[in-house]
């Protein structure tokens, strides 16, 4: 019961992590699974989790009419460097 109570909970911090990854890329089963328990229980996770898909949706549609799409992808290459080389620490 221990290890399925370690499996399924998770610290703000990685919900966090993975509210960000979800952004970018699918979650695995497993992950999705932790996430949806620790937003349903963590009000704060949940409201950030709400706030960076309004972040996110709002920059995709500036970067759809930005005058410079080259540079909206060059920005969102370099912030996905950015995650990968912290995601592996």
């Amino acid at each position: 019961m221990n290890k399925l109570k370690n499996i399924l909970m998770l610290s703000c911090k990685r919900a966090a992590e993975l509210i960000e990854k979800k952004l970018e890329a699918p979650l695995s089963t497993t992950e999705s699974v932790q996430l949806s328990m620790h937003t349903k229980m963590c009000k704060a996770c949940g409201n950030y989790q709400s706030q960076q898909s309004l972040i996110d949706r709002a920059l995709r549609e500036d970067c759809k009419s930005s005058s410079n799409e080259a540079e909206c992808e060059d920005l969102k290459a370099s912030i996905l460097k950015q995650l990968k080389s912290e995601d592996e620490k």
